[in-house]
């Protein structure tokens, strides 16, 4: 944990006084990505094939990096006494990580001289455990009555593309899951693993893979709308737009596996025990992308109920492919850039050297490859800070407690600027 200290200022202590939290999400991925295109920060599919690999000696199965976009953003907390003194400021602010794909580094500190003490930590806080996400903890014992504090570091976040591996037949599920991986095979908040409908989409989704691989053109005609998500209607063709339709209950396509002989069911099984294992996850992925419609600004939802509803945000994409890959085995995670998320799934060679890769669930189709670079901040989706035990979060979000007087509410800032 990195520490900054600074000089505190003595105040006398209030009669009445009320505790207060405050808590938001990300800003919107909409806004961010929008602005990103514009810009031309954000690079366009077409591209990636043409830029050449910053990584020469690796594997074949192994993901490679191509051309990063710089980032520079201003991250930070900020609190506004209006009309009365404020005590015992908390505040906990995510901040980019560092992975593999992006690199970060602090480019300025604005932490003012009486403000109080600025820490920074990983999580999870547990050894040899690779970091899912980094918070700001903002300590500021008390703030007088119209005066502002804030504490605002500005970033410079070099994000790569990921590019797809050039061999995948080899990969494989791990037969003995790592003990830092297990957190990513089993339920958390919001993935409904072994759930018996998530179960029942696995097998579904592995047949209609071996039947007539619908699913994959249906998931490939998707296209981005312009900021990197999915329309709610897929273009093209009328057999498309069907597809593209919630799940009809009567339809026997919606059914994979029902009414077949012996003899058939024995054929589709032989055909499954065919497909490798990346072939597998890439059944589960185009499943979600073509029977689950994107939904631009819906709550976000359990894996389960993003399932059966048929449509879903960005987060509810994801977490029905996470809770899916995690039921077969399947180590897979979520990944948090600023008011959009994507997933992540884990597969390894037969030496038990492992990988992460990418899956972007709403927009156009990229399974194995990330080639339009946001900056991250968080991955993972089972997360527990010291100061709210009790909970089991699905991101470490900004996150405020303090103490003031009822009749004058201090106002709490997460800054988030990209510059």
């Amino acid at each position: 944990m990195t520490l900054r200290r600074f000089s505190t200022v003595a105040l006398a202590a209030f009669a009445c006084a009320a505790s207060v939290t405050f808590a938001a999400p990300f800003t919107s991925a909409e806004e961010t990505e929008a602005k990103a295109a514009e810009a031309g920060d954000i690079i366009k599919t077409d591209d990636a094939e043409k830029e050449s690999l910053t990584e020469t000696a690796h594997s074949a199965a192994a993901p490679t990096y191509g051309s990063p976009i710089v980032t520079r953003m201003r991250v930070g907390g900020r609190v506004e006494a209006k009309g009365g003194e404020v005590q015992g400021i908390f505040m906990m602010v995510a901040v980019p990580l560092d992975c593999p794909e992006q690199k970060v580094q602090v480019v300025e500190e604005d932490f003012p001289a009486e403000l109080g003490t600025v820490e920074f930590r990983t999580l999870p806080d547990v050894k040899k455990a690779e970091p899912g996400a980094k918070q700001m903890l903002i300590s500021i014992p008390r703030l007088p009555s119209r005066q502002t504090a804030a504490a605002v570091v500005t970033y410079e976040i070099v994000t790569n593309r990921v590019m797809a591996p050039q061999e995948t037949s080899a990969l494989q599920i791990p037969t003995k899951i790592p003990r830092d991986l297990k957190t990513f095979t089993s339920t958390s908040p919001f993935i409904n693993v072994g759930d018996r409908k998530i179960r029942d989409a696995v097998k579904e989704a592995l047949e209609l893979r071996v039947k007539d691989d619908e699913t994959r053109k249906i998931s490939a005609a998707l296209g981005a709308n312009g900021i990197g998500v999915a329309p709610l209607e897929a273009p093209a063709s009328d057999a498309n737009e069907k597809e593209q339709e919630e799940p009809d209950a009567s339809s026997p396509k919606e059914k994979a596996g029902k009414g077949q002989t012996a003899a058939e069911a024995a054929a589709v099984a032989a055909e499954i025990e065919k497909l490798t294992d990346w072939q597998r996850v890439e059944a589960l992925y185009d499943f979600v992308r073509a029977k689950v419609k994107y939904l631009n600004g819906a709550e976000d939802m359990p894996a389960v109920q993003a399932l059966k509803e048929g449509k879903a945000d960005c987060y509810g994409l994801s977490a029905l492919f996470v809770a899916m890959c995690r039921t077969m085995k399947v180590p897979a995670r979520m990944v948090w850039v600023d008011g959009h998320q994507y997933a992540e799934f884990y597969l390894e060679e037969e030496d038990g050297k492992g990988y992460w890769y990418p899956a972007q669930l709403a927009g156009t189709r990229a399974f194995g490859e990330m080639p339009t670079p946001m900056v991250i901040f968080q991955k993972g989706d089972n997360f527990r800070v010291p100061e709210r035990r009790r909970e089991r979060l699905r991101y470490a979000t900004d996150h405020t407690t303090l103490s003031s007087s009822p009749k004058h509410k201090p106002r709490v800032v997460y800054v988030r600027e990209q510059l």
